[in-house]
């Protein structure tokens, strides 16, 4: 009777073991949806419920970072593939080389390949962006700049863009001068982002008015579009990595990246960002930076030729194709030119 007792009693505590044992090597076998389906109240199962929700989270992990190498894939064919077919548009012109315009027909598919490797080296750098943003070595270059100066010319210099879309795009401040400590760079990749995302969701004959505004702690930045607005249970969510909404991103180019990197890159100044939106009215994106400046009595001027910071696309005769506008900038030089 004894033997039996024993018997019983080491089943009865061997089995969940066994159930654990069995459920981690399933996992190790890449089976994220193993379970151990443990239900007691004593020390093993509380170990079995941590266990599987574990198991629970690794699975979980495994969609998320299957469902962001297919959007990377995504991101990375379409460019590829455009420039694949210009390439055999270009060897086929081989052919006609004495065609009037030929040399037309060439300049055309080298701007769409000129156009689309730059979609790629925006994709890499912000992906290399993320990586440090994760790994903590994402840091903001701080130097003294007049963030009047520098916020003016960035949006100035979409502004031709902004028209050719039949929409009007206002600076609009009461500052004079204000002098920050900042990275220019990320401020210029955080306002065409914002102002990106504003011509994409804003329709023709919409307003997006990028203002400046501050006290002695903050300096304001604002990007206010009167276009499709964001739902209020999405909003929560725009700002998380490769999010994107289908009901407003159909049609309409975008990795999703975008707006986590502009988080990222205020809260690399110790900023903040908010945002408001409602449906059919249009969209509101705040960012709160410090308005705090370095111990050195000189600032950079963004004019200046030495400047780490350069004028964008082609404003005041300055041209430079700027990265984070190249997916909306297709064709652009072509309807300009």
């Amino acid at each position: 009777l004894t033997s039996v007792f024993t018997l019983i009693l080491s089943d009865y505590l061997l089995k969940p073991v066994k159930s654990l044992q069995d459920t981690a090597k399933k996992i190790m076998e890449g089976d994220y949806s193993a379970r151990t389906n443990i239900k007691t109240n004593d020390k093993i199962g509380m170990t079995a419920e941590a266990f599987d929700k574990m198991a629970e989270s690794i699975e979980n992990w495994g969609k998320e970072s299957a469902g962001i190498i297919a959007s990377l894939s995504h991101e990375i064919k379409t460019p590829l593939n455009v420039i694949f077919s210009s390439v055999q548009l270009i060897d086929s012109y081989r052919n006609n080389l004495d065609s009037s315009d030929y040399k037309k027909k060439v300049s055309v598919q080298i701007n769409i390949i000129r156009q689309n490797c730059y979609r790629m080296m925006r994709l890499t750098n912000n992906l290399l962006d993320i990586c440090r943003h994760g790994s903590g070595y994402l840091k903001a270059k701080m130097a003294n700049y007049d963030i009047v100066e520098l916020a003016k010319d960035i949006t100035l210099s979409v502004k031709r863009y902004a028209e050719s879309k039949g929409i009007t795009l206002i600076f609009e401040t009461e500052m004079e001068k204000k002098i920050i400590a900042c990275d220019p760079d990320m401020i210029e990749r955080i306002l065409l982002n914002l102002i990106s995302n504003a011509i994409k969701f804003t329709d023709k004959n919409g307003i997006i008015k990028v203002k400046l505004s501050g006290d002695n702690d903050n300096v304001i930045l604002t990007v206010k579009d009167t276009g499709v607005g964001i739902p209020k249970d999405k909003l929560s969510k725009i700002f998380e990595i490769f999010n994107k909404d289908d009901s407003l991103v159909r049609n309409r180019e975008g990795t999703g990246l975008g707006l986590y990197l502009v988080k990222a890159f205020v809260e690399a100044h110790g900023g903040k960002i908010q945002v408001n939106s409602e449906r059919s009215v249009g969209s509101e994106f705040c960012v709160y930076l410090p308005a705090k400046v370095l111990n050195q009595s000189l600032y950079h001027s963004v004019a200046e030729p030495e400047s780490k910071y350069k004028y964008t696309t082609s404003y005041n005769g300055v041209h430079r194709v700027n990265i984070e506008f190249s997916d909306i900038y297709s064709g652009f030089e072509k309807e300009t030119s």
